[in-house]
């Protein structure tokens, strides 16, 4: 009985460690059978996150929930989320996932190991535009992005009234590849663009039930290249009542809106909190555990007391501990100083002056020698 422990044993950890360089995501559609009760119908579905390798963190929607591999985000409601994977020394996966009700949707994520990693500089004119890396939003321009894997990564900027920018960036192990984007004014559009904004900021923003973002602090997130129409708007943050309004979006117009969010009805039983870092993509700690990667939003925080600390390759650690309350937002913001580079020491050569009279000696030293 013993021999058979251990070799099930074996069997689990060849299984979990099987495939780590792989980059596939698979995105499956319902896999569970079940039905309602009579005359009971589902209104939301679930997504079931399993990830190689095991125990990643999962975050859905930019904070709404966030779990450990393997498990299931329950009571989703239906339309279309984001989920992203992250694990340290492994390279961040998002996917996106289109829920119905009654259903099970699954996210099989392979993370890609990362090693020597390096780094993007990215700058805009003007700056401020929201920009994306391999589909992951973070932040707004001027910044760097680290921890990338060495190879190609696709970068997008989507700022409202300028054109989209898009490409492919080339990154080295060890170095920080600069960037630099002149935007381009779009010219007769035939597409309008919406800045959502929120108070208190990082609360999720859906359109039409399609989950796109979350509001940045004193800023907008800016949702371009929309058809003309009209579209319903739902901004969602936790221990807050949710904010509906209906947008009308025209070609070549710019719709802004500001979310000010009343609290709930109900005394509020989390707090919620934004972490955002320079350079972006720094691994985050809360009291020693892993919970994600920089920008990371949180909108289901228990109260009580919290040691954070970010960190990544080349920078010092930022450290910080704080009691939470339950109603709060929580806003972070981790400037993280290189790790300073020893110069080597040279030893000073030997001043001239002093070998010619070190040789005079010598030499004196030696004809005395040579009279005796």
């Amino acid at each position: 009985m013993k021999n058979m422990s251990i070799l099930i044993l074996a069997l689990i950890l060849a299984l979990a460690i099987t495939g780590c360089a792989s980059a596939e995501v698979t995105v499956a559609a319902k896999s569970t059978s079940s039905t309602p009760q009579a005359g009971n119908s589902y209104t939301t579905g679930s997504i079931y996150v399993v990830s190689t390798p095991p125990g990643s963190s999962a975050t859905l929607d930019g904070g709404e929930d966030q779990l450990f591999t393997p498990g299931t985000f329950s009571s989703v409601p239906p339309g279309v989320h984001n989920v992203m994977i992250t694990m340290p020394g492994y390279q961040p996966s998002t996917s996106v996932v289109t829920v119905s009700a009654g259903t099970t949707q699954n996210v099989n994520v392979d993370l890609v190991r990362v090693v020597s990693p390096g780094s993007i500089s990215l700058s805009t004119t003007p700056k401020g535009a929201g920009f994306y890396v391999d589909d992951i939003y973070q932040g707004k321009t001027d910044q760097i992005i680290g921890n990338l894997a060495a190879g190609p990564h696709k970068v997008g900027i989507y700022e409202a009234g300028y054109e989209t920018w898009e490409s492919t960036v080339t990154v080295v192990s060890g170095q920080t590849t600069p960037v630099v984007v002149t935007l381009v004014p779009e010219k007769s559009p035939d597409t309008g663009d919406l800045q959502v904004s929120s108070a208190p900021s990082g609360a999720a923003v859906y359109l039409n039930g399609d989950f796109r973002g979350v509001t940045p602090p004193d800023d907008s997130l800016d949702i371009v290249n929309l058809a003309p129409g009209s579209y319903t708007v739902t901004v969602k943050k936790s221990g807050y009542q949710d904010y509906s309004a209906t947008a009308s979006i025209q070609a070549g117009k710019n719709v802004q809106m500001n979310a000010a969010l009343q609290p709930a009805s109900q005394a509020p039983a989390f707090a919620s909190v934004q972490i955002v870092s320079s350079p972006s993509g720094a691994n985050v700690y809360v009291n020693g555990a892993y919970i994600g990667i920089t920008p990371l939003s949180s909108q289901k925080v228990n109260p009580g007391t919290y040691t954070v600390e970010i960190r990544t390759d080349g920078y010092t650690p930022y450290t910080t501990t704080g009691q939470v309350i339950a109603g709060q937002n929580i806003q972070l913001n981790a400037a993280l100083a290189p790790v300073p580079v020893a110069t080597p020491t040279t030893k000073a050569g030997a001043d001239p002056f002093v070998l010619v009279v070190a040789l005079g000696i010598l030499c004196i030293a030696g004809y005395l020698t040579s009279r005796r």
